[in-house]
């Protein structure tokens, strides 16, 4: 049931990131986490992660804006060791909620602001974007919510702010992989082979259904995708938690 599991969530969250550039850790992790526990769950969803950046990244490479992928990106890796420390110090279940509330109440207020007012593209604003969603992937195994308000409030063209994800989900979610091994004694589940094979069969088949998609979903559409991928991962995140309270 697990394998089957994975399986599918790895297909459709593929495909979907595929698209929209985001969503396979924010749908993954909370089902992850209930099955194979915290730890094991986040490090594998992560690793999983890794997986299919790495293969849609060719794909994507010339809608890559990389000053963002730096000014971002470099912050999210800096960000993950020190919370990943923090972690060790707080109950899990209540890390999933605090992530969970903040990023309904961020991508809530990012909504209301982004009709009226201008575009937020500032150095400072990008530096946040990457220190918010280091600390969430690290902690809760969601950092698309801090992407889509930054996505939001900057008016980000969608082909560019799914390109730019995949460079920065790798390094993101490498940092993850070594502070949790390292700070929080975390490791990947003993899966057998045939259980990895499976999964990445699973991403290559999200990967094909998601190219085919592309050009055929309007981009606002894909935006609204975006925001309701968020909105989900953080809802989820919330109900982990408090899973894990009870």
């Amino acid at each position: 049931m697990l394998i089957v599991g994975i399986l599918l969530l790895t297909f459709i969250a593929t495909a979907l990131q595929r698209i929209t550039g985001l969503g396979f850790a924010m749908l993954s992790a909370p089902f992850a986490v209930v099955v194979l526990g915290t730890h094991q769950g986040i490090m594998l969803i992560t690793a999983l992660a890794i997986i299919a950046s790495l293969l849609m990244l060719p794909s994507m490479w010339r809608d890559i804006d990389w000053s963002r992928v730096w000014w971002i990106g470099i912050p999210t890796m800096l960000s993950i060791p020190p919370a990943a420390w923090v972690g060790t110090m707080i109950d899990g279940s209540i890390i999933y909620l605090l992530v969970g509330a903040l990023v309904i109440v961020g991508l809530g207020a990012a909504l209301l602001m982004r009709g009226t007012t201008q575009p937020v593209t500032s150095r400072g604003a990008q530096i946040l974007t990457g220190i918010g969603a280091g600390a969430g992937s690290v902690l809760a195994g969601i950092g698309g919510p801090a992407m889509t308000i930054f996505g939001v409030l900057s008016r980000w063209p969608v082909a560019s702010f799914a390109a730019s994800l995949q460079p920065m989900w790798i390094m993101a979610c490498s940092a993850v992989l070594v502070s949790r091994f390292t700070l929080m004694d975390s490791t990947l589940p003993e899966l057998e082979w045939w259980a990895w094979m499976l999964a990445a069969l699973g991403i290559a088949a999200g990967m094909w259904v998601g190219q085919r998609a592309l050009g055929k979903v309007n981009d606002r559409v894909v935006f609204g995708i975006v925001v309701v991928l968020a909105m989900v991962g953080a809802v989820l995140s919330v109900i982990t938690g408090i899973m894990e309270l009870l």
